[in-house]
């Protein structure tokens, strides 16, 4: 039964009809200049009468979900004056238990929605979730293209179990190339990293990362020529994000594998002091002067690396790779404070490792985090901290990636918080904090805990690897000790040996270049930079005078 008021009303608007009718005046002409009877459906099939991106959406939207209710409506509305953030309030009310909230399309929207709010990496890996995305609206899927580029960094940053070719299509090739090539290949994954680099423009940022994976792949396989015609490749093209020391010492490891020790010595010797890498050059330098029958050389080069000052920036192996030097040369009491520096020095350290291999939350990893968030972080700037982080920390790719990941989340967290607190007074359909929104930001919360987790799980693992690595050069250096108790023991019989041969010395030639070199006028002296600039000069070695 009608209410008197809207018998009133249609008593009303029967009488306007009538005498337009009477005068004259086009129902049609009417109908279409009255906003009511389009509001309701009598007149255009969308209402968007807005101009720009916002009423593009909302006239989108109206034809996606079709046949709207009045909570819907307000939704629209709401998007059509660009009020995302009102929209994002009004969700719940509009949707929620609708058939469409959990459709394909309908999921799609709403990571939308949220992707305009600013919370853009967890809305695009829920796209990118999506199980069966061709059946999301083309329309949809147009507004998605235009908010999300290929060139947008969110895509360097989201994290996705499974690319589906259809967001290839979507998105572009280049879009899935980002995403990736964030995976690491390795020599099982060869054919789908060689797939991908096919894919790939020449000359770009992600065809020469995607040919540095393939670098490393074939170099660990069975294919290092090839390995090295690709690096060869690589270090001349454009637009390359692999620092051109890292490609240096990649070229000296190919040629010290393949025994041309002349060429790789002069690669390790290319790489700057001031590079993050020239510790390890240096190192694989000293390897390849033992290869080329050059201890006097190795004792050299390792004098530096075995200075207390780059305990925490060394690895362990510099001081097993002295011993072995020292011992081929016969210098005994060398050896053995040789082993004696590694024991002092290494046990605190391994305690130390062990610890953050353990738990990782401490406060040198949390300062190294927050520091990386800003920029990144150098090996010799991380100071004191360094003694307590595994060394390979500045310059791990995985982790880099892992902490870029993290800090773009965290923003999002923050979004979320803002959102939810506002949400009090946004809220147009429920008074006070919105129940969906406190568990969308409890989720959003929970991933950035995940990528925490993830960071700190991260450096837990190559402390764990540095503390296996100095076990195995402990081992190594137990040979060592015994090797020396053993020649020791037999001096006699190498004395005996060695009584006739005729006395030659070795000479090292690891001396300063000219860049090294500074001059003191008023004094008349020519010094130079002491470190990896020493020279060792070996008379006797290990044979024997005649008594």
């Amino acid at each position: 039964m009608r209410s008197p008021r809207i018998t009133k009303y249609v008593g009303i608007a029967s009488a306007v009809l009538l005498a337009s009718l009477a005068m004259g005046f086009d129902q049609q002409a009417f109908a279409e200049g009255d906003e009511l009877l389009d509001l309701i459906g009598n007149g255009p099939s969308t209402t968007t009468t807005g101009k720009g991106a916002a009423a593009k959406e909302a006239s989108t939207f109206r034809k996606i979900i079709g046949k709207t209710t009045a909570e819907q409506n307000i939704f629209i509305t709401f998007m059509e004056k660009g009020e995302t953030e009102k929209a994002l309030f009004q969700w719940p009310s509009a949707f929620e238990s609708t058939a469409f909230s959990r459709s394909q399309t309908g999921r799609a929207l709403n990571a939308y929605l949220l992707f305009k709010n600013g919370i853009k990496v967890t809305a695009l890996e829920s796209l990118l979730a999506i199980e069966k995305p061709e059946q999301i609206n083309s329309e949809l899927l147009k507004l998605w293209r235009e908010a999300a580029p290929d060139n947008d960094p969110v895509w360097g940053l989201v994290n996705v179990a499974t690319w589906r070719p259809f967001w290839t299509e979507t998105f572009g090739l280049a879009s899935e190339i980002r995403v990736r090539s964030r995976q690491v290949y390795g020599t099982e994954k060869l054919p789908a990293l060689k797939e991908l680099i096919k894919k790939t423009q020449a000359d770009t940022r992600e065809r020469a990362w995607l040919s540095w994976q393939l670098v490393l792949a074939l170099s660990t396989g069975e294919d290092p020529s090839t390995a090295a015609k690709a690096l060869a490749v690589l270090m001349k093209a454009p637009n390359n994000p692999v620092s051109e020391d890292l490609m240096t010492v990649t070229a000296a490891r190919m040629l010290y594998q393949n025994g041309f020790l002349d060429a790789a010595a002069k690669y390790y010797q290319k790489v700057p002091k001031s590079s993050d890498y020239w510790f390890d050059a240096q190192e694989e330098l000293g390897w390849t002067f033992i290869r080329k029958g050059e201890p006097q050389n190795t004792i050299a080069v390792t004098k530096t690396l075995a200075n207390e000052a780059f305990a925490s920036q060394v690895g362990p192996e510099p001081l097993f790779l002295r011993s072995l030097a020292q011992l081929k040369v016969c210098d005994y009491p060398e050896v053995v404070k040789t082993l004696n520096t590694f024991r002092d020095r290494y046990r605190d350290r391994a305690k130390a490792l062990m610890a953050v291999s353990e738990d990782a939350n401490t406060p040198a990893v949390k300062s190294f985090i927050e520091r990386s968030k800003k920029e990144r972080v150098g090996l010799m700037a991380l100071g004191r901290d360094a003694a307590k982080l595994p060394r390979f920390v500045t310059r791990d790719e995985v982790l880099a990636g892992l902490v870029a990941t993290e800090k773009a989340l965290e923003v999002e967290g923050k979004q979320a918080g803002e959102l939810y607190a506002r949400s009090l007074t946004g809220g147009t359909g429920q008074v006070g904090f919105q129940a969906r929104l406190e568990d969308f930001k409890k989720i959003v919360e929970a991933r950035v805990a995940s990528a925490r987790s993830a960071t700190y799980n991260r450096v837990k693992e190559l402390s764990s690897e540095e503390v296996n690595e100095i076990a195995q050069i402990l081992q190594k250096l137990h040979i060592v000790e015994a090797e020396v108790l053993q020649q020791i023991s037999l001096a006699d019989r190498v004395a005996g040996a060695t009584a006739t041969q005729k006395i030659s010395a070795r000479s090292g030639s690891t001396v300063s270049d000219g860049q090294d070199k500074i001059k003191f006028p008023a004094e008349q002296e020519t010094w130079f930079d002491e470190l990896s600039n020493y020279k060792v000069d070996i008379k006797k070695g290990c044979q024997s005078a005649k008594r």
